[in-house]
């Protein structure tokens, strides 16, 4: 009993010691519209869960037409980071494989040195931390194009600790792990660290584990890098490019994907140095958690033009998902769960049924359809016992238990016969009575105008619910 004790207080304490910052993964192309206050409102929505930066999300200004405002809008993020206390490091996106003007290290040498005396720039054992999206399957990129960019930091006397995403050894390393993350150490000499981008089940209908997590971080630490190795988290997975192409429509198993990849986190399985949320504001991927932009007032200085993917995104609101987020980053800072003080039930749905025939999105089949359960889920946070009760037309009252204890989950399929649709409702219930109830925004219908496996996130209880 001695010896297990030990060793849980050991493993407690190495957390402790280890646990750095969390950072939300964000888009600057869906920042075009964004003034220094808009900035100031994301970075406070994120701080209030314990986010403590963005990694900016950027492709090169001149690889396509019309992106010559990103340098401002980044401006205008560190000014507002500054001023929140909040932190910002590059993520050059290094995916683009046709770019009329591709990253160069002169360019990026300049922005990177350009905030190098900013508090608001992000360090990693007093360097500028670095990371991007890609950078291995693009020809103009790859290990030596890293190491030139890092000798001509070393010589400006802003040095950079680089830990790219490089997604061939992130995928590969779903089926061989260690053979990945030594590959990558051999391919890739020049890197400190390493994101491991891939966030999602790939090709499956089961909860991912850690173990490409474990097997590149000890990859890292075998070969003595001295950069973090930062491990991503994501609620979700859907994309349809409508493009024809079978491969650009995609879902990726995410029907609980949230809260198990976070218990990881607090049961040692791994211990990240940075946990990188995917994403705060990528809504086309549909794992944003951000509040939904403005729709139609183009004049909002949150306006986001989605065009035909808009879609599956308008009014599919995610903001409950961020109180998932806020419980677990708490638990990972701190070492221990934090108290439970509010009655708050998160749950979440799809709009149709996966075999549903949608008139409108892509003309292909959504590739791993076939692993996405027709159910509504839950997941409770409750100060005392109570049951849960949930129910979606002619299922009615399905019930889970929950108490202080921590989380519980639970479920209710969708019926059978869905008639004109059925809103999801789902109840907090106590000593016989229902303290909090609340009925979905949005109901299930059999057929679709829209093909769209993004969900909608409701809440019952008080909390965070925003989102038009």
């Amino acid at each position: 009993m001695f010896a297990r004790r030990a060793a849980a207080a050991a493993a407690l304490l190495l957390r402790l010691a280890s646990a750095a910052d969390v950072f939300a993964h964000f888009m600057v192309q869906n920042a075009y519209a964004y003034d220094v206050n808009q900035w100031k409102t994301d970075m406070g929505a994120a701080q209030q869960i314990g986010i403590d930066g963005f990694s900016l999300n950027w492709i090169p200004p001149d690889c396509q037409a019309g992106l010559d405002w990103t340098v401002d809008r980044i401006d205008d993020a560190f000014t507002a980071a500054e001023s929140m206390n909040f932190k910002l490091m590059y993520s050059f996106d290094m995916s683009y494989s046709t770019c009329n003007v591709y990253w160069n290290q002169t360019f990026m040498a300049d922005m990177i040195s350009k905030y190098a005396g900013n508090p608001a720039t992000y360090r990693w054992n007093s360097n500028i931390l670095v990371s991007t999206y890609g950078g291995d399957q693009v020809e103009q990129y790859g290990n030596a194009f890293f190491a030139g960019l890092k000798s001509s930091m070393a010589y400006s006397n802003n040095a950079i600790t680089l830990a790219p995403a490089l997604t061939t050894y992130s995928l590969a390393a779903q089926s061989d792990a260690s053979s990945s993350a030594g590959k990558l150490i051999s391919d890739y000499s020049s890197i400190d660290g390493y994101m491991n981008w891939q966030a999602w089940p790939l090709n499956t209908g089961s909860n991912m584990s850690c173990t490409a997590d474990q097997a590149f971080q000890s990859a890292l630490k075998s070969s003595g890098k001295t950069g973090p190795y930062i491990m991503s988290v994501s609620p979700w997975q859907y994309k349809d490019l409508n493009d024809g192409n079978p491969l650009d429509t995609w879902v990726a198993y995410s029907d609980n994907l949230f809260a198990s990849r976070f218990q990881e986190l607090t049961s040692d399985a791994v211990n990240p140095d940075i946990i990188e949320l995917l994403t705060w504001n990528d809504f086309c991927e549909s794992h944003y958690l951000r509040d939904l932009p403005s729709q139609t007032d183009t004049s909002a200085k949150d306006y986001v033009e989605l065009g035909e993917m808009g879609a599956y995104v308008w009014g599919q609101n995610h903001a409950p998902w961020r109180i998932i987020a806020k419980y677990y980053i708490h638990w990972w800072k701190t070492g221990s769960p934090p108290p439970i003080t509010m009655d708050q039930v998160v749950f979440w749905h799809r709009i149709h049924p996966k075999a549903s025939t949608c008139s409108g999105g892509s003309s292909q089949p959504v590739r791993n359809a076939q692993y996405t359960d027709d159910a509504v889920f839950a997941w409770a946070l409750v100060s005392d016992k109570s049951t849960i009760s949930m129910s979606i037309g002619s299922n009615q009252y399905w019930t889970f238990e929950a108490d202080a204890s921590g989380p519980a989950m639970g479920m209710v399929p969708f019926p059978s016969d869905l008639g004109d649709g059925a809103v999801p409702t789902v109840a907090i219930m106590r000593n016989g009575q229902a303290i909090h109830t609340a009925s979905s925004s949005q109901k299930v219908q059999g057929y679709c105008t829209y093909q769209n496996f993004n969900p909608v996130v409701n809440l019952v209880g008080p909390g965070i619910n925003s989102g038009a």
